[in-house]
């Protein structure tokens, strides 16, 4: 766990940064301030969106080769 606390101290400096935050929105990134920066909370999200698209994309016979 340490290491995932140094990353995620660092992504959250990055996140911060106003340079950063303009190249990843001019790449079409949405950069979260949000809780979703916590460990935990990201993988709620990741979770719920996987629930939510998955059956969709299970439908549409997408899939990531």
């Amino acid at each position: 766990a340490p290491v995932l606390k140094k990353i995620n101290d660092a992504l959250k400096v990055a996140l911060k940064d106003p340079d950063f935050i303009k190249k990843q929105e001019g790449l079409g990134a949405v950069v979260v301030s949000d809780k979703r920066v916590e460990p935990a909370e990201h993988k709620k999200f990741v979770q719920a969106e996987v629930a939510r698209f998955g059956p969709v994309i299970k439908a549409a016979g997408v899939y990531a080769d």
